[in-house]
């Protein structure tokens, strides 16, 4: 009496992925049953161990299907499912990457547009490698009108000319606070006395030879929450004569609030 041949590990895990681990009798899947491999053709009646010929199956269909087969219409079926979700599958990823590469055209057409709006903000000067760098990350922190209305307003507030030429060096300082005011514009709509605050320290930038500007806004920001009014903080800032003068009045202010 002939014996047949084992089948491996290897071969039994390529089944249960084809079948997705579920019996193709009855439909349980693990880990709710525990699976194991069938053969279609039974190997009483001449049945190999080609991956053809292998079903996965459930204990107790296996065990009470003897040499019975499943009708090969419910295999074909089973089999055809399986191929035409294979297929949907595929076709899906297929159109998430064309969806992405989409996505990412459509992010470099933001770019350059961005860029060549910028040079027609500063008189023909392009951003190279690195403006272009820090332009990608202005568009993932902000909108698309937010950078546009903070290029205008850059453009008006840094760009120095000479001779009827704009300079290098105020173009680069123009660039470098487009960031700041998109920033600014942001808290402005969150805290819409904030303008007036960029006000009073442009203020205290034309008249005092030296300001920490980062600082003084820090400052303004704290004796508002301190109560003082605005129209006193603009007062103040124009009576002042010195950076060091208008620190310490405004941190005596602050501290004077704080320990009432």
């Amino acid at each position: 009496m002939g014996t047949h041949e084992a089948i491996s590990k290897t071969l039994r895990f390529e089944v249960f992925k084809r079948d997705m681990f579920a019996c193709q009798y009855c439909g349980r899947k693990t880990p709710d049953v525990l699976l194991d491999v069938d053969h279609i053709e039974p190997t009483s009646k001449g049945g190999t161990n080609d991956l053809q010929n292998l079903i996965t199956s459930c204990k107790d269909c296996n065990s009470g299907k003897s040499d019975r087969t499943p009708a090969d219409t419910t295999v074909i079926d089973m089999q055809r499912e399986q191929l035409e979700e294979l297929q949907k599958r595929k076709e899906q990823i297929e159109m998430m990457f064309q969806w992405q590469k989409g996505l990412l055209n459509l992010e470099d057409d933001v770019i350059s547009e961005l860029s060549s709006y910028w040079s027609d903000v500063v008189h023909g000067y392009r951003l190279n490698e690195s403006g272009l760098n820090s332009l990608r990350k202005l568009k993932r922190d902000f909108g698309l009108d937010e950078i546009l209305v903070a290029m205008k307003i850059s453009g008006e507030q840094y760009l120095v000319f000479h001779n009827g030429v704009v300079t290098k060096e105020s173009v680069d300082e123009a660039w470098c606070r487009v960031g700041g005011i998109c920033n600014i514009r942001r808290q402005e709509k969150d805290k819409p006395y904030m303008q007036r605050l960029y006000y009073i320290r442009g203020i205290l930038r034309n008249r005092l030879s030296y300001l920490n500007e980062s600082l003084a806004l820090q400052l303004l920001q704290e004796a508002a929450k301190a109560n003082a009014s605005i129209e006193s903080l603009e007062s103040h800032a124009k009576s002042v004569r010195n950076w060091t003068q208008w620190r310490n009045e405004i941190e005596d202010f602050i501290s004077k609030q704080q320990e009432g």
